[in-house]
């Protein structure tokens, strides 16, 4: 395997920006914008991650969003770039009014902040990142970027915020300010926290935590937390700047002068998630799923005790609404291009360290433009292309390039050597082109023998699809930093469960045809891949070119299923049709081998064990079984099985090995069975190397599914499938 990476690198800095419009008509001739960068933007500048922060959050995010930014945490500093920024009218380096200069910024609005963060990712030479998410103001400032600026959106998550304010917000603002007015920048900052806090927590978290009780001083500990709340916020903040912010947070409103909410964000509404929170008392979570119901953005709920700060406080579910935020962002067709990468993560490429600049650097970055710096290359790099300048709203001046999808192939049997030349058909056709799919590199195929004659290799290599050095031997050497999807194709469990295991725990997305895999590790798999934010994709594992995995996985089959039962299996399903029809066992299950619908040893296919494991990742998907737990009755195809099927032929029935899995009460039962079927019964129809799956289920009643099941070509054309969704 490739070497651990190296120590995160992590630029702390404060740049000029000039010429910056505001909302007001007034144009501010120069701004200092303090900005902090962990991690590394690699050579296409799509692994950016922008966190806003709230209404007093800093540039610092892995610190106030612990455990969810970090190496080996879901927004991973190994894998990500981090970019947050202090916001503008804040007190953290980044220009506003201050108790000492109260004028130094004209009145402001979210657009405006988000307008700033727009002119810092152009600095950075970054055009699309690849998510961009906040909360509360965070999450109002994350909106009016979606809106503004929706070509340069890859996937946006907002947490507890509104399209525009509410009137409970206006009336806890008007508390706070008015705290300020009458205590002073001290003691009224610290009562305006204190009213801030009692509008981020629930009174049942407050209950559960403190209820009656005393403190050592015989005040009640309730009371003294607020207390240390409003200290602590008065020792690090500015009581007029968090007017200014607070101000900014009442005007805000994302339809304001776009034509209404839903012309504002319709264009970006399949890349825009809005996250409430039940029980949340500042930004309740009806305001999120009205916005997100009129625009047709995604809704999620994000069920917490604590209220308003859950998106701080809830990591673990924080997690998987951004891991699934991120996949869904990395798997779109993006443009990319090369990066203006300067100031710190330039400093930070061509000298190796791991900590940068300190806060206090300063550097002007409008004209003339500075010297750039070859950005370092990272997993995920692609070959420069030139680099573009970003118009002052955002908009690219110039078509991207894009870089093909890297694959790792493990295998070139059947099915590699399937995909391979599936691939080549794709290069001949030009269906990249045609259908805007990446175009695909294979960079890496683990073969047993490099040197054995494979036809489909040979074209691939022609084609360019592959190069003539790609095979390898030492799976060890398959995966390393150039690879973006590891197609996993080699079977069995051990060797396949290393590869898959390892690529995933380095965030490489899988796509896998190996039911015995996943019906004995599947729950563990997905679970791996969940907390990496990649994805385990299979739709080759189960009935080779019948799309049942994504059906039962995006509920397009159903909810509420009751039954799955199907033929699982196409080379036992061909090899009774050719009993049916008079031939021995011994000679139907030769044919079967010639026209490539049976491997060399057909046994896992003929005594149901390849059904078992099908039927295994099917109840996992329908019913949350873990796979490996579920007890199956179980018989395959024999020779007094087939002597039963040639007799049963000549009554004018047939003989299917069926698969059934149901409820039966509160227990799950399965079993694969050898069944006679009438002779004009559907199941007696599907004929040859074919598979049926019929889902039951409480809200679509009976759905069908059939197609070719067994042969290299079927179960290749689900893995490029998956490959390319």
């Amino acid at each position: 395997m490739s070497p651990a990476p190296a120590a995160t690198l992590c630029t702390d800095e404060c740049i000029t920006l000039y010429d910056v419009p505001l909302d007001s008509g007034e144009r501010l001739e120069h701004i200092d914008v303090h900005f902090r960068l962990e991690g590394t933007i690699d050579a296409t500048a799509d692994n950016v991650v922008l966190v806003v922060h709230a209404l007093t959050g800093t540039a610092d995010a892995s610190t106030w969003w612990k455990d969810v930014i970090g190496e080996g945490c879901v927004i991973d500093l190994t894998r990500h770039a981090v970019l947050s920024a202090s916001l503008l009218g804040g007190c953290d380096g980044t220009t506003g009014p201050s108790n000492a200069d109260p004028d130094a910024l004209p009145p402001i609005t979210t657009r405006d902040q988000a307008r700033v963060l727009a002119r810092l990712l152009d600095t950075l030479g970054v055009d699309t990142p690849l998510l961009i998410c906040g909360g509360s103001l965070g999450g109002m400032v994350t909106l009016e970027f979606a809106a503004s600026f929706p070509k340069r959106v890859r996937g946006a998550v907002v947490f507890a915020a509104p399209a525009a304010q509410t009137a409970q917000g206006l009336a806890w603002n008007a508390l706070m300010r008015r705290a300020i007015a009458i205590g002073g920048t001290h003691d009224g900052l610290a009562l305006a926290r204190m009213i801030g806090m009692l509008s981020y927590r629930t009174p049942e978290s407050l209950e559960r935590r403190f209820g009656r009780a005393r403190s050592v001083n015989d005040g009640f500990k309730v009371n003294e937390w607020l207390d240390v709340h409003g200290e602590r916020l008065v020792a690090r903040f500015d009581a007029t700047s968090y007017g200014a912010l607070i101000d900014a947070m009442d005007v805000h409103d994302v339809g304001r002068g776009r034509g209404g909410l839903s012309a504002a964000l319709e264009p970006v509404a399949d890349r825009l998630t809005g996250v409430g929170i039940p029980g949340d008392l500042l930004y309740p979570a009806e305001c999120v799923r009205e916005w997100t119901a009129a625009t047709g953005a995604t809704y999620v709920d994000l069920p917490s005790l604590h209220g308003h700060d859950a998106f701080l406080l809830e990591v673990e579910r924080v997690s998987q609404i951004l891991g699934k935020a991120l996949l869904e962002a990395e798997a779109r067709v993006t443009h990319r291009i090369a990066p203006r990468v300067t100031l710190g993560a330039a400093y930070g490429a061509t000298h190796g360290v791991s900590h940068a600049v300190a806060f206090g650097a300063r550097h002007d970055v409008d004209r003339p433009v500075q010297s750039r710096v070859a950005p370092r290359v990272t997993r995920g790099a692609a070959p420069s292309v030139p680099p573009r300048v970003a118009r002052p709203d955002g908009t690219p001046s110039a078509p991207p390039a894009v870089r093909p999808l890297r694959v790792a192939l493990a295998g070139c049997g059947h099915v590699g050597g399937s995909l391979l030349e599936l691939l080549s058909n794709r290069h001949v056709e030009g269906t990249s082109r045609i259908t805007d799919a990446p175009d695909v590199h294979v960079a890496r195929i683990l073969v047993r023998d490099a040197t054995r004659e494979r036809p489909a290799l040979t074209r691939a290599i022609g084609e360019g699809i592959t190069s003539a050095t790609a095979c390898i031997t030492d799976p060890a050497h398959l995966l390393g930093d150039d690879i973006d999807v590891l197609v996993e194709a080699i079977g069995g469990t051990d060797v396949a469960r290393t590869l898959v295991e390892s690529a995933l725990a380095r965030g490489i997305r899988v796509v896998t045809a190996n039911k015995a895999l996943l019906g004995a590790r599947g729950e563990a798999l997905q679970r791996l891949a969940q907390a990496h934010a990649t994805r385990l994709d299979f739709e080759g594992a189960v009935c080779g070119a019948i799309p049942i995995v994504r059906c039962v996985r995006s509920g397009a089959a159903g909810v509420g299923i009751t039954r799955v039962s199907g033929i699982l299996n196409g080379t036992s399903n061909f090899v009774l049709g050719q009993v049916a029809e008079g031939r021995t066992l011994a000679a139907a299950i030769a044919t079967a081998q010639e026209l490539g619908y049976a491997e060399a040893d057909p046994t896992r296919d003929l005594n149901g064990q390849d059904v078992e494991d099908k039927l295994r990742v099917l109840a996992w998907l329908t019913f949350g079984v873990e796979p490996a737990s579920l007890k199956v009755t179980r018989r395959g195809i024999d020779a007094e099985i087939a002597l039963w099927a040639a007799q049963v032929a000549l009554e004018g029935d047939r003989v299917k090995l069926v698969a059934t899995c149901e409820r039966d009460g509160e227990d799950i039962v399965a079993r694969i069975l050898p069944t006679r079927v009438r002779g004009d019964d559907p199941w007696a129809a599907v004929n040859g190397p074919f598979n049926r799956v019929v889902i039951e289920s409480e809200s679509a009643g009976s759905l069908v599914f059939q197609g070719p099941g067994a042969g290299g070509p079927a179960t290749a054309g689900a893995v490029l499938a998956d490959l390319l969704g």
